[in-house]
């Protein structure tokens, strides 16, 4: 009796653990998926469909705030331009991150705000030269985060960095930013 007892223990746990990763009926997605957050890209996709989804969404919002304020034309020539291109990405980068289980929008991602540098909310105390300088730091970051997808492991998030990355780099260039060619890492 003590063995039956004994192999009925482990037994059961094998059971669970085997069937606790499947899928079953009913569900989209194994239980791997749902419960442990697990995606089908590796970390650096992650990150780049993270971050450019928060970036875009963000720029989008404060372009449009721009559009709104008595900003200088070349700022409201580049905000114009942010719009256009990141309103396009921002539903392909969902879609995509649909189709490799990663969630977007992130549920904590902050709401928006004009950033301290830039101005206030007041549509008056807008600064167009710090507004140019910090969408340059900032596209910086996104081209960055588009070169590295461009030779990511995914060829589904390789082929659609490689589509997006001259978008990118025109918007670098109109905020006045400069590829350092020379550079290696």
């Amino acid at each position: 009796m003590k063995f039956k007892k004994a192999s009925l223990i482990p037994s059961l746990a094998l059971a669970v653990a085997l069937g606790s990763c499947t899928r079953h009926a009913g569900e989209p997605v194994s239980r791997r998926v749902l419960y442990n957050n697990e995606t089908a890209v590796d970390t650096e996709g992650y990150v780049f469909l993270k971050t450019a989804h928060e970036k875009a969404v963000y720029e989008t919002e404060l372009a449009k705030h721009v559009q709104s304020t008595q900003a200088p034309a070349t700022a409201k020539a580049l905000a114009s331009q942010l719009i256009a291109t990141y309103e396009k990405m921002i539903p392909e980068l969902e879609s995509l991150a649909e189709a490799n289980f990663v969630v977007l929008p992130d549920p904590g991602m902050p709401g928006f705000s004009v950033p301290h540098h830039v101005g206030t909310d007041s549509v008056a105390n807008f600064n167009g030269d710090a507004y140019m300088e910090y969408v340059r730091h900032e596209q910086g970051a996104v081209l960055e985060q588009f070169k590295r997808a461009s030779r990511n492991t995914s060829k589904e998030l390789r082929a659609y960095a490689a589509e997006r990355l001259p978008e990118v780099k025109a918007l670098y260039t109109q905020a006045g930013g400069q590829e350092d060619h020379g550079a290696h890492h």
